[in-house]
């Protein structure tokens, strides 16, 4: 009898050690239910993120979409599905597990999506009102933060910083921290207007000792999450006539045009070497390739997010399984984003005024509208800085690292 219950119990910790590993290994799966009239199509990568992706189809109303929530590797979680026809557009809106909303009424129309409360639609707003039985509620997609004026020149909405998220601003004399309590580091002792010279990666800012005049040997870094800041030095003088490129990680590439050289700064390693000299220029657009002496004069910069799998665009980016697409009206850009296996059907998300001010971390994209930063996710877009110095200047830029 001993033995049968000694047996029992070691087979019963081999089982569940078994379903721990397989838990562990498990990288993900893709599963196709059917609810009510909707055939749903769930794949799940551990890889990305747990990132959830979605197909869901009806007659022939189909859209896709991505949820970034962990679900301890469950499957079919989309529990429940409302969905009506409003002048037009086909709105949906998926109820997950756990009566979960996790993003904004979808509105399908002539194979564009746009987000429910970005329609300003009287019918579809007041269907909106309905959907509090799910437990939808309107207010989580507005903009309710209030202003905190800091400043002549600066207003934050405090309310909507997200948490683990640190965000830097440039000032003339340094860096503005705000990751909750709003700080300043001072780098210049007199105000420098413009610093071409610099850059934010990973969590660092990174800028050229513009105390000098016409070249520099030391590069201040500022560590965004703490604060801290560091000097990484040069043995070779660096021109001022130099432009970064971009960045891998937290190493920053810098081209010398009146040097014709190419240098690789390491955070890490606290070092700065050369890369390339002017025979053997590389830039990267997702992987390494050759790079001509000219182009490199004329400033070219890395495209981390190159892809050329969609064309009549101002700029088309590559990120997980999405295509962000870029297209110019009048003085802004509108932003679009569709998904990298269904190209016809786009969501409208946001405009930007800045090309440049774009910054993805997962399923939050952050960007410059005017004079005020905002960042987007399924709930919205929100304010977070405004700064009215951006009326002026142009080469005030944001970073913003996830912890």
């Amino acid at each position: 009898m001993k033995y049968l219950f000694k047996t029992l119990i070691i087979f019963t910790i081999i089982f569940f050690a078994l379903k721990g590993l397989l838990f562990l290994f498990n990288t993900g799966h893709d599963v196709t239910y059917n609810l009510g009239n909707f055939k749903i199509k769930e794949t799940l990568d551990t890889k990305d993120n747990n990132n959830y992706y979605f197909e869901l189809t009806h007659e022939k109303f189909k859209i896709n979409f991505q949820i970034n929530k962990n679900y301890s590797k469950d499957d079919k979680v989309i529990k429940k599905i409302a969905y009506k026809k409003i002048d037009g557009y086909q709105c949906i809106l998926p109820i997950f597990k756990n009566n979960d909303i996790l993003t904004d009424v979808m509105c399908l129309k002539n194979n564009e999506i746009t987000y429910a409360n970005n329609l300003n639609n009287k019918n579809i707003n007041n269907y909106l009102k309905t959907l509090d039985k799910y437990g939808y509620d309107l207010n989580n997609y507005k903009d309710n933060a209030s202003a905190i004026k800091l400043s002549n020149t600066q207003t934050i909405y405090q309310n909507n910083f997200l948490e683990n998220h640190y965000i830097a601003m440039e000032s003339y004399k340094g860096l503005n921290l705000f990751n909750g309590n709003e700080s300043n580091v001072q780098i210049f002792e007199n105000d420098v207007y413009t610093k071409p010279i610099s850059f934010f990666t990973d969590k660092y800012y990174i800028v050229a000792d513009y105390t000098q005049n016409y070249t520099f040997k030391i590069f201040h870094v500022i560590n965004i999450v703490n604060g801290k800041k560091i000097d990484i030095r040069s043995y070779d003088d660096i021109s001022f006539d130099s432009y970064i490129e971009g960045a891998i990680g937290t190493d920053i590439y810098l081209f010398d045009k009146e040097n014709n050289k190419q240098y690789k700064i390491s955070i890490d390693d606290e070092s700065v070497e050369e890369f390339h000299d002017k025979n053997h220029l590389q830039t990267y657009n997702g992987k390494w390739e050759n790079m001509s002496l000219s182009d490199a004069i004329n400033g070219t910069l890395f495209n981390n997010y190159y892809t050329d799998d969609v064309k009549g665009y101002d700029k088309v980016d590559k990120v997980g399984n999405y295509y962000y697409m870029y297209q110019k009206e009048n003085n802004h850009y509108k932003v679009y984003r569709s998904d990298i296996q269904n190209k016809k059907i786009k969501t409208y998300l946001f405009n930007t005024t800045n090309l440049n001010s774009i910054i993805y971390l997962d399923d939050t994209i952050y960007y410059q509208n005017g004079n005020t930063f905002y960042y987007h996710t399924n709930h919205g877009e929100r304010k977070i800085i405004t700064n009215t110095e951006l009326e002026f200047n142009q080469d005030i830029s944001l970073g913003v690292y996830k912890k």
